[in-house]
């Protein structure tokens, strides 16, 4: 990896941190050496986070029309919250996609009832 990908991500490391603060969600850390370590790059007990920063993600046209569904869903109760369930082929593992602001109005409304 060249030392230009290297601050590219280490830079989107560092954003990611301070959204989660922006967001209320307490003091997230980067992990210092996690490529040599093999572990991810930014953890928020019990979470930890692989950050990734490219110019294009195939998954955002997923996301993207789950966006455009909730804004053209007429339903009772009214969803508001786009999430794309996805899983690969082979694997048995699904994995979720969502907007960062989503997942923590969510993540907080959670630690208000534990906390309550």
């Amino acid at each position: 990896m060249g030392k230009m990908q290297r601050n590219k991500g280490a830079g989107g490391e560092r954003e990611w941190c301070e959204q989660l603060k922006a967001y209320g969600l307490g003091d997230a850390k980067r992990l210092l050496g996690q490529a040599r370590d093999g572990g991810g790059d930014v953890a928020m007990p019990p979470l930890l986070y692989e950050v990734k920063r490219r110019k294009g993600i195939a998954s955002r046209k997923w996301l993207d029309q789950a966006e455009a569904a909730v804004v053209s869903y007429t339903g009772r109760p009214r969803c508001s919250v786009p999430v794309v369930a996805m899983r690969e082929d082979g694997r048995t593992e699904w994995m979720v996609l969502m907007r960062a602001s989503d997942f923590a109005a969510l993540v907080k409304q959670e630690l208000f009832k534990l906390l309550t």
